[in-house]
C-alpha cells in the first residue's frame, strides 16, 4: 500500500497525463446525470476527488456553494486557481471536515484500497437530510471483455490506477456492506456522447444491458 505522499505524487502524475478534451467531456457527461438525480438546487455541495475542477464549475454554475477535496496535490492548487474551495485530503487516512448537504464520488473508489471504509466515512459527513451521488466504472463492458480476450486489456496495467474492479453487480454489494441503499441509478454508455445515432442508440442499450454496454453507473445512495 502506497503512503500518503506516494499517492500525492502518483496522482499528480495520473492528471498530468490525462487529456482534458477527453476527460473532461466525460466529467461534464457525468455531472448532468448527477444534476438529474438531485432534489436539491442549492446548498453546500462537496466534490470528492476533484480533479482540476470541471465538476465544481458545473454545480457552482448551478447556484451550489462547492468544495473540492483530492489527493493531487497539483489537481487542488488547479481548482482553487479557478476560485473554488479545495484541500488535500486522502480518503484512507485523513477526515473529512464539515457537514454537506450533497457530496458526490464521480469514479473515485475505483482508487481506493478500502471503498467500503471510505463509503461510510462519505455517509458520516452527509448532513441529515442530505443527498449522496456515486458514480462506479463498469471494468467488464463487452469492449473490455473483447480485449481481455485478445490479450489487449489494460486491467492490471502497471500504470492503470484502478485498485478494485467493479460492474453493476458488484456495485450493489459494495453499497450494502457500506450500509446503504440504492434509490436512483443510472448507467452512461460506452459511446461518446458527441457521436449522434450511436450515442442515442447505445444510451438505450446501456440501459437495459448495464455489464455490457455501460462504461460507468450513477447512484443515488441513502443510508439504510
Amino acid at each position: 500500500m502506497l503512503t500518503s505522499e506516494e499517492k500525492k505524487v502518483y496522482f499528480d502524475r495520473y492528471w498530468q497525463n490525462q487529456r482534458p478534451e477527453k476527460t473532461d467531456s466525460r466529467s461534464l457527461e457525468r455531472s448532468e446525470y448527477v444534476w438529474q438525480m438531485m432534489n436539491r438546487t442549492e446548498g453546500s455541495l462537496l466534490d470528492v476527488g476533484c480533479g482540476r475542477g470541471v465538476i465544481l464549475g458545473y454545480f457552482a454554475a448551478h447556484g451550489f456553494d462547492v468544495t473540492g477535496i483530492d489527493i493531487s496535490p497539483d489537481s487542488v492548487r488547479a481548482a482553487e486557481k479557478k476560485g473554488y474551495k479545495a484541500a488535500i485530503v486522502d480518503l484512507e487516512t485523513d477526515n473529512i471536515a464539515g457537514s454537506f448537504d450533497v457530496i458526490i464520488c464521480l469514479e473515485v473508489l475505483q482508487q481506493v484500497y478500502d471503498p467500503v471504509s471510505v463509503l461510510k466515512k462519505l455517509a458520516d459527513a452527509l448532513a441529515d437530510d442530505g443527498e449522496m451521488i456515486i458514480s462506479l466504472p463498469n471494468e467488464f463492458h463487452i469492449v473490455s471483455r473483447l480485449k481481455l480476450m485478445l490479450g489487449r486489456s489494460h486491467l492490471g496495467h502497471f500504470d492503470h490506477s484502478h485498485i478494485r474492479l467493479f460492474s453493476p453487480p458488484r456495485n450493489r454489494e459494495l453499497f450494502e456492506k457500506a450500509g446503504l441503499k440504492i434509490s436512483g441509478k443510472a448507467h452512461i454508455s460506452i459511446v461518446p456522447p458527441g457521436w449522434r445515432f450511436l450515442s442515442r442508440l447505445f444510451r438505450h442499450l446501456a440501459s437495459a444491458f448495464p455489464s455490457f454496454f455501460a462504461l460507468s453507473s450513477v447512484y443515488k445512495v441513502e443510508r439504510i
